[in-house]
Protein backbone atom coordinates (compact mmCIF):
# COMPACT_ATOMS: atom_id res chain seq x y z
CA UNK A 1 0.00 0.00 0.00
CA UNK A 2 1.43 2.95 -1.03
CA UNK A 3 1.85 6.64 0.82
CA UNK A 4 -0.56 7.96 -1.06
CA UNK A 5 -3.64 5.47 -0.24
CA UNK A 6 -2.73 5.48 3.38
CA UNK A 7 -3.26 9.61 3.36
CA UNK A 8 -5.83 8.92 1.77
CA UNK A 9 -7.47 6.59 4.52
CA UNK A 10 -6.12 8.61 7.19
CA UNK A 11 -8.67 11.79 6.18
CA UNK A 12 -11.13 9.73 5.58
CA UNK A 13 -11.49 8.48 9.32
CA UNK A 14 -10.18 11.90 10.28
CA UNK A 15 -13.61 13.12 8.57
CA UNK A 16 -15.89 10.18 9.20
CA UNK A 17 -14.86 11.06 13.13
CA UNK A 18 -15.71 14.50 13.13
CA UNK A 19 -19.16 13.45 11.54
CA UNK A 20 -20.19 10.97 14.25
CA UNK A 21 -18.53 13.44 16.78
CA UNK A 22 -21.05 16.16 15.17
CA UNK A 23 -24.46 13.71 15.11
CA UNK A 24 -23.58 12.74 18.84
CA UNK A 25 -23.78 16.26 19.62
CA UNK A 26 -26.40 17.57 17.68
CA UNK A 27 -29.36 14.43 17.41
CA UNK A 28 -29.75 15.01 21.36
CA UNK A 29 -30.79 18.26 20.70
CA UNK A 30 -32.76 17.34 17.98
CA UNK A 31 -34.54 14.79 20.13
CA UNK A 32 -34.93 17.35 23.05
CA UNK A 33 -36.79 19.83 20.82
CA UNK A 34 -38.87 17.18 18.48
CA UNK A 35 -40.16 15.35 22.31
CA UNK A 36 -40.87 19.07 23.89
CA UNK A 37 -42.79 19.69 20.71
CA UNK A 38 -44.78 16.49 20.64
CA UNK A 39 -45.57 16.35 24.48
CA UNK A 40 -49.65 16.29 24.48
CA UNK A 41 -50.86 19.46 26.52
CA UNK A 42 -54.80 19.20 27.21
CA UNK A 43 -56.19 22.49 27.98
CA UNK A 44 -59.34 24.74 29.04
CA UNK A 45 -60.22 26.46 25.83
CA UNK A 46 -63.76 27.91 26.46
CA UNK A 47 -66.91 27.74 28.90
CA UNK A 48 -70.30 28.60 29.98
CA UNK A 49 -72.94 28.40 32.37
CA UNK A 50 -76.48 27.33 31.59
CA UNK A 51 -77.89 30.19 33.82
CA UNK A 52 -76.77 33.89 34.50
CA UNK A 53 -77.96 33.71 38.41
CA UNK A 54 -77.33 30.86 39.93
CA UNK A 55 -78.62 30.42 43.77
CA UNK A 56 -78.43 28.14 46.27
CA UNK A 57 -80.12 25.06 46.20
CA UNK A 58 -79.91 25.48 42.12
CA UNK A 59 -79.30 22.76 39.68
CA UNK A 60 -77.09 24.03 36.61
CA UNK A 61 -75.03 22.76 33.94
CA UNK A 62 -71.25 23.86 32.96
CA UNK A 63 -70.93 23.66 29.59
CA UNK A 64 -66.76 23.51 28.21
CA UNK A 65 -64.30 22.63 25.80
CA UNK A 66 -61.05 20.72 26.00
CA UNK A 67 -58.39 21.26 23.46
CA UNK A 68 -55.35 19.17 22.73
CA UNK A 69 -52.74 21.95 21.95
CA UNK A 70 -50.07 19.06 20.39
CA UNK A 71 -50.23 17.52 16.90
CA UNK A 72 -49.87 13.96 18.53
CA UNK A 73 -53.47 12.02 19.94
CA UNK A 74 -53.89 11.43 23.67
CA UNK A 75 -55.97 8.19 24.88
CA UNK A 76 -57.76 7.35 27.71
CA UNK A 77 -58.79 10.68 28.83
CA UNK A 78 -60.57 11.30 32.38
CA UNK A 79 -61.90 14.45 33.11
CA UNK A 80 -63.25 15.49 36.81
CA UNK A 81 -65.30 18.52 37.77
CA UNK A 82 -65.08 19.21 41.58
CA UNK A 83 -65.52 22.12 44.46
CA UNK A 84 -63.06 22.46 47.42
CA UNK A 85 -65.56 21.92 49.88
CA UNK A 86 -68.20 20.74 47.61
CA UNK A 87 -70.11 23.80 47.30
CA UNK A 88 -71.37 21.83 44.04
CA UNK A 89 -72.51 18.32 43.89
CA UNK A 90 -73.23 16.36 40.26
CA UNK A 91 -76.73 16.00 39.70
CA UNK A 92 -75.65 11.91 38.46
CA UNK A 93 -72.43 9.98 38.48
CA UNK A 94 -69.57 11.31 40.23
CA UNK A 95 -69.08 14.36 38.32
CA UNK A 96 -66.24 12.36 35.58
CA UNK A 97 -66.34 11.82 32.16
CA UNK A 98 -64.08 9.87 29.76
CA UNK A 99 -62.73 9.96 25.92
CA UNK A 100 -61.55 7.17 24.15
CA UNK A 101 -58.81 9.83 22.22
CA UNK A 102 -58.61 13.68 21.56
CA UNK A 103 -56.88 13.98 18.09
CA UNK A 104 -54.08 16.25 17.35
CA UNK A 105 -54.84 19.66 17.97
CA UNK A 106 -58.58 18.31 18.09
CA UNK A 107 -61.63 20.15 20.81
CA UNK A 108 -64.31 18.80 22.52
CA UNK A 109 -66.98 19.56 24.40
CA UNK A 110 -68.06 18.50 27.57
CA UNK A 111 -71.11 19.16 29.99
CA UNK A 112 -71.61 18.60 33.70
CA UNK A 113 -74.93 18.90 35.63
CA UNK A 114 -73.97 20.19 39.09
CA UNK A 115 -76.19 21.43 41.83
CA UNK A 116 -74.95 24.46 44.57
CA UNK A 117 -75.59 23.68 48.00
CA UNK A 118 -78.46 25.40 49.97
CA UNK A 119 -76.66 26.88 52.58
CA UNK A 120 -73.55 28.99 50.52
CA UNK A 121 -72.83 32.58 51.67
CA UNK A 122 -72.63 35.05 48.59
CA UNK A 123 -69.48 34.87 47.09
CA UNK A 124 -68.05 33.11 43.93
CA UNK A 125 -66.51 29.49 44.57
CA UNK A 126 -63.56 27.74 42.70
CA UNK A 127 -64.87 24.87 40.78
CA UNK A 128 -61.70 22.59 39.57
CA UNK A 129 -61.47 20.86 36.13
CA UNK A 130 -58.82 18.19 36.45
CA UNK A 131 -57.83 16.12 33.35
CA UNK A 132 -55.58 12.79 33.31
CA UNK A 133 -54.60 11.21 29.89
CA UNK A 134 -51.81 9.08 28.28
CA UNK A 135 -49.99 9.17 25.23
CA UNK A 136 -47.66 5.68 23.49
CA UNK A 137 -44.81 6.29 26.48
CA UNK A 138 -46.40 8.36 29.25
CA UNK A 139 -49.20 9.42 31.48
CA UNK A 140 -50.06 13.10 32.21
CA UNK A 141 -51.95 15.11 34.40
CA UNK A 142 -53.51 18.76 34.30
CA UNK A 143 -55.96 21.02 36.31
CA UNK A 144 -57.96 24.18 35.17
CA UNK A 145 -60.11 26.44 37.78
CA UNK A 146 -63.01 28.53 37.25
CA UNK A 147 -65.13 30.86 39.52
CA UNK A 148 -69.20 30.27 40.20
CA UNK A 149 -70.78 33.53 41.20
CA UNK A 150 -73.58 32.61 44.21
CA UNK A 151 -75.96 35.06 44.40
CA UNK A 152 -78.94 35.50 47.33
CA UNK A 153 -82.37 36.71 46.61
CA UNK A 154 -83.59 40.15 47.55
CA UNK A 155 -86.93 39.54 48.98
CA UNK A 156 -89.10 42.31 51.20
CA UNK A 157 -92.80 42.69 52.75
CA UNK A 158 -94.31 45.48 53.46
CA UNK A 159 -96.42 45.56 56.69
CA UNK A 160 -99.62 46.98 56.72
CA UNK A 161 -99.24 51.10 55.89
CA UNK A 162 -101.28 52.93 57.68
CA UNK A 163 -102.51 56.92 58.36
CA UNK A 164 -102.25 58.25 61.88
CA UNK A 165 -104.52 60.92 61.57
CA UNK A 166 -108.43 59.70 61.67
CA UNK A 167 -109.77 63.26 59.92
CA UNK A 168 -107.17 65.11 57.34
CA UNK A 169 -107.97 68.81 56.38
CA UNK A 170 -106.90 70.32 53.49
CA UNK A 171 -103.51 71.84 54.54
CA UNK A 172 -103.02 69.01 57.62
CA UNK A 173 -99.62 67.45 58.10
CA UNK A 174 -100.39 63.75 56.93
CA UNK A 175 -98.35 61.09 58.96
CA UNK A 176 -97.69 57.62 56.96
CA UNK A 177 -95.96 54.40 58.92
CA UNK A 178 -95.13 51.19 57.59
CA UNK A 179 -92.23 48.58 57.93
CA UNK A 180 -90.13 46.85 55.50
CA UNK A 181 -89.12 43.54 56.71
CA UNK A 182 -86.43 41.77 54.66
CA UNK A 183 -87.31 37.99 54.11
CA UNK A 184 -84.71 37.00 51.43
CA UNK A 185 -81.45 35.57 51.89
CA UNK A 186 -79.33 38.66 51.33
CA UNK A 187 -78.80 41.87 52.49
CA UNK A 188 -80.48 45.19 51.26
CA UNK A 189 -79.25 48.78 50.81
CA UNK A 190 -79.99 52.50 50.69
CA UNK A 191 -83.23 51.63 51.32
CA UNK A 192 -85.84 54.66 50.65
CA UNK A 193 -89.36 55.56 51.07
CA UNK A 194 -91.12 58.42 48.67
CA UNK A 195 -94.71 59.51 48.83
CA UNK A 196 -96.12 60.36 45.95
CA UNK A 197 -100.21 60.94 44.59
CA UNK A 198 -103.32 62.81 43.36
CA UNK A 199 -103.77 65.07 46.70
CA UNK A 200 -100.85 64.96 49.19
CA UNK A 201 -97.17 66.38 48.82
CA UNK A 202 -94.23 64.49 48.00
CA UNK A 203 -92.01 63.77 51.20
CA UNK A 204 -89.59 61.05 51.56
CA UNK A 205 -88.16 58.82 54.50
CA UNK A 206 -84.44 56.81 53.89
CA UNK A 207 -84.47 54.23 56.03
CA UNK A 208 -81.00 52.58 54.95
CA UNK A 209 -79.49 49.09 54.86
CA UNK A 210 -81.46 46.00 55.74
CA UNK A 211 -79.38 42.72 57.13
CA UNK A 212 -81.40 39.49 55.71
CA UNK A 213 -83.76 39.07 58.77
CA UNK A 214 -84.39 42.41 59.67
CA UNK A 215 -86.81 45.35 59.33
CA UNK A 216 -86.95 49.05 58.61
CA UNK A 217 -89.25 51.53 59.91
CA UNK A 218 -91.06 53.76 57.62
CA UNK A 219 -92.39 57.28 58.75
CA UNK A 220 -93.21 59.84 56.73
CA UNK A 221 -94.86 63.60 57.28
CA UNK A 222 -96.53 64.82 53.92
CA UNK A 223 -99.40 67.44 53.88
CA UNK A 224 -103.34 67.30 52.37
CA UNK A 225 -102.81 69.44 48.84
CA UNK A 226 -106.27 68.89 47.51
CA UNK A 227 -109.84 68.45 48.76
CA UNK A 228 -111.01 64.80 47.99
CA UNK A 229 -113.58 65.32 44.87
CA UNK A 230 -113.74 61.87 43.00
CA UNK A 231 -113.96 58.46 43.94
CA UNK A 232 -110.09 57.35 42.28
CA UNK A 233 -107.11 58.51 43.86
CA UNK A 234 -103.25 57.47 42.99
CA UNK A 235 -101.61 58.36 46.26
CA UNK A 236 -99.07 55.53 47.23
CA UNK A 237 -95.44 55.76 48.50
CA UNK A 238 -92.74 54.15 46.11
CA UNK A 239 -90.61 51.92 48.30
CA UNK A 240 -86.25 51.42 46.84
CA UNK A 241 -84.07 49.26 47.41
CA UNK A 242 -80.75 48.00 45.92
CA UNK A 243 -78.64 43.98 46.47
CA UNK A 244 -75.07 43.70 46.65
CA UNK A 245 -74.56 44.78 42.95
CA UNK A 246 -76.44 47.83 43.06
CA UNK A 247 -78.96 46.76 40.91
CA UNK A 248 -82.25 48.54 41.92
CA UNK A 249 -85.77 46.92 42.70
CA UNK A 250 -89.27 48.91 43.57
CA UNK A 251 -92.25 48.41 45.41
CA UNK A 252 -94.97 50.34 45.71
CA UNK A 253 -97.73 50.55 48.04
CA UNK A 254 -101.45 52.02 47.76
CA UNK A 255 -102.40 54.62 50.67
CA UNK A 256 -105.90 54.88 52.19
CA UNK A 257 -108.50 53.30 49.91
CA UNK A 258 -106.58 51.77 46.89
CA UNK A 259 -104.85 55.27 46.79
CA UNK A 260 -107.65 57.31 47.71
CA UNK A 261 -107.08 59.24 50.96
CA UNK A 262 -110.50 61.09 52.30
CA UNK A 263 -109.14 65.06 52.47
CA UNK A 264 -112.10 67.53 53.86
CA UNK A 265 -112.68 71.29 53.38
CA UNK A 266 -111.06 73.38 56.16
CA UNK A 267 -113.20 73.87 58.91
CA UNK A 268 -113.62 77.46 59.94
CA UNK A 269 -117.11 77.62 61.72
CA UNK A 270 -115.21 77.64 65.58
CA UNK A 271 -113.23 80.88 64.24
CA UNK A 272 -116.37 82.07 63.15
CA UNK A 273 -118.09 81.15 66.34
CA UNK A 274 -115.32 83.24 68.41
CA UNK A 275 -115.37 86.12 66.21
CA UNK A 276 -119.53 86.38 66.82
CA UNK A 277 -118.69 86.21 70.22
CA UNK A 278 -116.84 88.85 71.08
CA UNK A 279 -118.62 91.54 68.91
CA UNK A 280 -121.45 90.73 70.42
CA UNK A 281 -119.88 90.51 74.29
CA UNK A 282 -119.61 94.08 74.91
CA UNK A 283 -120.83 97.26 73.57
CA UNK A 284 -119.38 100.62 73.02
CA UNK A 285 -122.00 102.15 75.80
CA UNK A 286 -121.13 99.03 77.75
CA UNK A 287 -117.72 100.05 78.11
CA UNK A 288 -118.98 103.81 78.62
CA UNK A 289 -121.03 102.74 81.63
CA UNK A 290 -117.97 100.51 83.36
CA UNK A 291 -115.88 103.62 83.14
CA UNK A 292 -118.58 106.35 84.56
CA UNK A 293 -119.02 103.40 87.45
CA UNK A 294 -115.63 103.72 88.33
CA UNK A 295 -115.48 107.20 88.13
CA UNK A 296 -118.36 107.75 90.26
CA UNK A 297 -116.58 105.23 93.10
CA UNK A 298 -113.58 106.81 93.31
CA UNK A 299 -115.95 110.55 93.64
CA UNK A 300 -117.28 108.46 96.28
CA UNK A 301 -114.65 107.56 98.03
CA UNK A 302 -112.82 110.93 98.49
CA UNK A 303 -116.52 112.38 99.85
CA UNK A 304 -116.74 110.02 102.34
CA UNK A 305 -112.74 110.33 103.16
CA UNK A 306 -113.16 114.07 103.47
CA UNK A 307 -116.54 113.87 105.55
CA UNK A 308 -114.86 111.45 108.45
CA UNK A 309 -111.83 114.20 108.02
CA UNK A 310 -114.27 116.65 109.65
CA UNK A 311 -115.93 114.65 111.98
CA UNK A 312 -112.80 114.14 113.12
CA UNK A 313 -111.87 117.68 113.56
CA UNK A 314 -114.72 118.83 115.71
CA UNK A 315 -114.41 115.97 118.02
CA UNK A 316 -110.60 117.51 118.65
CA UNK A 317 -112.16 121.07 119.03
CA UNK A 318 -115.02 120.38 121.06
Amino acid sequence: MNKFKISFINKTVSILSVLALLIAMVVPLIIGIDSHAITPRVMLSEYSLSSDEIYPGDSFTINFKLKNTSKNPVMNLKCTVSSDNGEFIPVESTGSSYVAEIKGEEEIELSVDLTAMKKLAEKSYKLTIKTEYEDWSNKYSASDSIYIPIKLKTEVLISETYIAEEEIRLGDNIEIVSTINNIGGADIYKVQAVSSGDNIAEANCYVGDIKSGKQGNIDIITKATAVSTTSTYDNKIDITYEDIDGNEYRETVFLGNDGRIEVLEQDYSDIIKVKEDTSTGMTNNMKLLIVLACVAVLVLFFVVKRVMKRKRLEKEFD
